[in-house]
């Protein structure tokens, strides 16, 4: 089965309608790279579709789903402990990406969505106040990535400190005797586009995060997002065109409503063509992928004069990190 058939199968079971004569190997091969299996299950499942699935399929699907269910249980109780430990030294954190649908989920119930750790963040002068509180639960750094962790928990665990994204303020929720501050949906989909489309460089490198794309599509279904407050809080005229670069994504794949202006720069409407292009045809479209990785990594390491002073080893190193690892892209 083709990588454009696999990826349409897909796509139509995360929105509760599986295609027929589906090539089942071939959409999970693709749901487990881009960590999207227990939300395929979970889709399914809501959707009154399971039964129609083969049964070997319908069984791995379901175990992953129950095994990811059980790591989200873990994760939830791991992070609650240390939001109640940080709330003791009168620190409230925000949640970020993943730890907010844990936290706000029903105590029986957690979401299908894979996560990978729990990312939050404190204002700036209660971090050191935060760091020490997360070490007397026994959290240590771990040696080349950002976070913390411990050796009996499910994740890692990221402290970072917050920034103001001139968006509205992050809201105080309660639940349980815990505090958290939880960003608005405007800024919780500007952090998953700036992450992945310029952090990341995903514009520039013609690469899609389907988890990502997929969880601001849930987003916008179950909050509601303003994508023209979003377009107009772009710093500059690339930043927008990466914005209206990922909505057409968001648009083509899962249908969500999005402003028609997106699609009227010529730029845009050529990034989105090469991003459906080479994530539908990875072999032909592999030198627009390699244009734009190199394109990237110039772009990137033409800025970051750390990189220089670190030595030639440590600069190949992150070449080649950036221009050969695909992690969970399409």
């Amino acid at each position: 089965m083709s990588r454009g058939n696999a990826l349409e199968a897909l796509i139509a079971g995360l929105r509760g309608s599986p295609t027929d004569r589906t090539d089942w190997r071939a959409v999970i091969a693709l749901a487990n790279h881009t960590l999207l299996t227990p939300d395929l299950f979970s889709s399914l499942a809501q959707s009154g579709h399971t039964h129609y699935l083969p049964e070997d399929v319908r069984e791995y699907l379901q175990f992953v789903h129950d095994c990811n269910r059980e790591r989200n249980l873990r994760l939830r109780t791991q992070l609650r402990e240390a939001v109640a430990a940080l709330n003791r030294r009168d620190v409230v954190p925000f949640l970020l990406k993943g730890a907010i649908p844990l936290f706000l989920s029903p105590a029986g119930r957690v979401p299908s969505r894979m996560t990978s750790d729990l990312d939050l963040a404190v204002d700036s002068p209660e971090e050191a106040i935060a760091r020490a509180c997360l070490e007397e639960l026994g959290y240590v750094d771990v040696a080349g990535a950002r976070g913390m962790a411990r050796q009996q928990d499910a994740g890692m665990l990221e402290l970072r400190t917050s920034r103001a994204n001139g968006l509205e303020p992050p809201k105080l929720v309660q639940r349980d005797g815990l505090r958290v501050k939880i960003p608005p949906a405007q800024s919780r989909a500007l952090h998953w586009m700036v992450h992945d489309l310029l952090k990341e460089g995903d514009y520039w490198r013609g690469r899609i995060d389907l988890r990502h794309l997929h969880d601001l599509a849930r987003l916008a279904e179950s909050d509601g997002v303003d994508w023209t407050a979003l377009q107009a809080s772009m710093s500059d005229r690339s930043a927008r065109n990466a914005l209206d670069t990922q909505l057409l994504a968001l648009h083509h794949f899962f249908g969500t409503r999005i402003p028609a202006k997106c699609a009227q720069r010529p730029m845009v409407r050529f990034q989105h063509w090469r991003r459906i292009f080479t994530a539908t045809h990875p072999i032909i479209g592999a030198p627009l992928r390699l244009a734009g990785n190199l394109m990237w990594g110039t772009w990137r390491f033409s800025r970051d004069y750390g990189l220089a002073r670190r030595g030639p080893s440590d600069l190949l190193r992150r070449i080649a990190r950036t221009l050969f690892n695909p992690r969970t892209k399409i």
